[in-house]
């Protein structure tokens, strides 16, 4: 049980017990390590640029200097991580948030003085770099180089790239502005019912949004619209200003286009991008037959934006401690065989968790580490909510697939995108959602379940994949010479509201500003790597289930490769280890057909 559950105020992080924190003495056990490692990493800062001017030399000097420079690639990840998770175990611990800070001054400083690196080995002559490429000594770096080197045709000058560098600070003004007055600066005022008096915030703006009693989500919904109404200027100039930027480093970078840009580093063909958008739009009438089914059940026949969100099953309370929920996960995740279930439970018993909330800790969930430790996760595990139990199976799946992919391919590229890390995650809570539908005889609880994973499909591919479309129809109207006006801005986001929800789906007049409060459309191009990730996850563990029913272990198999893989392959091609082949649209449409078979599911059950 929680240190802090037994009473109603949350406990300081010094009263926390040690068991239900994470260990970090396994990256430094005091200080003084930290301090040592610190100031080594000072002086290769100081000394990397005698690396200048020697990178053209010769195959085994430059395996020597990326030897040195991996060496002290490893040690500057280890600093970071550990002072980024000290700091998430109580962001008011000010000893933390010094070392936060100093390392990012010391990893800027060497970012800074390892700008030459790269345009420098793209100045290599073609005929030389591929001799070097051809030579064994470089041969657990081809595929590190080969990644620098596919930029050459978007690389400056090397000084041209240090005025860039220069200037990255201001690049992200639009959408640190943003945040400052998301976060901190709007104010949404106190929600008033039945003589109590709440404060609205993003956080129980959520929970207002999934009320059973509509008048409260009715006046939440307005009452917070009504605020950005008031900002909606400032924010879509705001916005408008994130495009120029996107558009200026497209094209001093020699892209066709933003999209493009964005989607390179990843090696995804943008039409990878169109497909899943038309195949959504394919499947659109499944959602709008879920929408009316809710209407229905709620009594309603005018189904609002602020009714989306609203239960149409009994809310179920399933209480698992964390130990009761690593045993669910144990038998939930068996299909992955023997070696998975006891590493991954290991860890969760041996302080790879941050578990239970505390004042001051980092909110919500996450996975981290680095390539010289034990994957972390950082948790808020609360007994009565079975969303901690998938937030731990989503967690597990991040971790695992780091660890494999640290303990199976050198520092250079153990590392993999996020198009693929959301298969992982997501896999794990299909597996999770299988187990715990396959264990329930009671209809309420299969009907809960059974909405919670539809609810999330929403969430995560039809939800996303409008916020994909709506930010690639922004970016071309502003790459075709129209300004980006918070009318367009508007018009452009009420189109895809009536299209993605349906006719019968009524708008509020500010439904539109909801364009403008997306944080992720700050990082553009990135939202559509949820909906893939997930149709992915659905595909294959579909596919892992069916095939060990037969006793075939080919597709579990294949899938523990991927997660081996790390950064070994392009992500298409860690995908098509797995066993799908994200270029084709039969991966989204088999996910799709899927969520239309659960909303009849829904029905006949509820």
């Amino acid at each position: 049980m929680s240190s802090e559950n037994k009473s109603n105020t949350l406990i300081e992080r010094k009263d926390v017990k040690i068991e239900d924190t994470w260990d970090l003495s396994l990256l430094y056990k005091n200080d003084e390590e930290f301090e040592k490692d610190f100031k080594s990493m000072e002086d290769f800062s100081k000394e990397v640029s005698k690396f200048k001017g020697n990178l053209s030399k010769s195959a085994a000097e430059l395996k020597n200097i990326l030897d040195t420079i991996m060496k002290a690639s490893i040690v500057l990840e280890k600093l970071g991580s550990y002072a980024f998770l000290k700091q998430t175990e109580d962001l008011t611990n000010n000893d933390s948030n010094i070392k936060v800070a100093r390392f990012a001054k010391l990893s800027s400083e060497i970012s800074a003085n390892m700008s030459y690196f790269e345009p420098e080995l793209m100045s290599i002559d073609d005929e030389k770099i591929n001799g070097f490429l051809k030579d064994e000594v470089l041969k657990d770096y081809l595929i590190y180089l080969r990644n620098i080197l596919k930029y050459k045709p978007h690389t400056l000058s090397e000084k041209e790239e240090r005025i860039l560098a220069l200037q990255g600070e201001l690049s992200s003004t639009a959408s640190n502005v943003f945040d400052t007055l998301n976060d901190a600066d709007l104010d949404f005022g106190e929600l008033e019912h039945n003589g109590k008096k709440t404060p609205l915030t993003h956080a129980t703006f959520s929970s207002f949004q999934e009320s059973q009693d509509r008048e409260i989500r009715k006046n939440s919904y307005n009452q917070f619209y009504k605020e950005y109404d008031k900002h909606k200027n400032t924010l879509a100039e705001l916005y408008a200003s994130q495009i120029k930027q996107d558009i200026f480093d497209a094209r001093i970078r020699n892209y066709n286009s933003v999209r493009e840009m964005e989607l390179f580093a990843d090696d995804i063909p943008v039409s990878v991008y169109d497909s899943l958008i038309e195949s959504v739009h394919n499947a659109l009438p499944a959602l709008h037959s879920y929408y009316e089914y809710c209407a229905s059940k709620l009594g309603i026949n005018d189904f609002r934006q602020y009714d989306k969100y609203a239960p149409v099953v009994k809310d179920v309370k399933l209480y698992h401690t964390f130990d009761e929920a690593i045993d669910v996960l144990n038998k939930a995740l068996s299909p992955l065989g023997e070696e998975y279930i006891s590493t991954l439970t290991k860890g969760l018993n041996s302080r790879w968790v941050d578990k239970y909330e505390n004042k001051g800790k980092t909110s919500g969930a996450f996975s981290a580490g680095c390539y010289v430790s034990e994957p972390y996760i950082l948790m808020n595990f609360r007994d009565e909510s079975i969303e901690s139990v998938f937030t731990l199976a989503h967690e597990a799946g991040h971790s695992m697939h780091s660890y494999y992919s640290r303990k199976n391919n050198p520092f250079q590229h153990h590392d993999y995108t996020i198009f693929e890390a959301e298969v992982a995650s997501t896999f794990n809570e299909k597996l999770l959602f299988n187990y715990l539908m396959q264990n329930e005889s009671k209809k309420e609880v299969k009907a809960f379940l059974l909405n919670k994973d539809i609810n999330g499909f929403v969430a995560t591919v039809f939800r996303q994949t409008m916020f994909a479309e709506f930010e690639h129809i922004i970016h071309k109207e502003a790459e075709d010479g129209n300004p980006t006006t918070l009318e367009l801005i508007r018009n452009v986001y009420k189109d895809l509201l009536k299209k993605y929800f349906g006719e019968k789906s009524v708008l509020e007049e500010t439904s539109d500003l909801e364009a403008l409060r997306i944080p992720h459309f700050y990082r553009s191009f990135y939202v559509y790597k949820y909906a893939t990730g997930m149709s992915a996850a659905v595909a294959l563990s579909n596919g892992i289930l069916e095939g060990n029913a037969k006793g075939d272990y080919t597709n579990r198999d294949n899938y523990l490769k991927f997660l081996r893989s790390g950064g070994s392959r392009t992500p298409i091609e860690n995908l098509k280890v797995a066993g799908v082949d994200m270029t084709k649209p039969e991966v989204v449409e088999s996910a799709l057909k899927l969520f239309a078979k659960e909303v009849e599911e829904l029905k006949a059950l509820n």
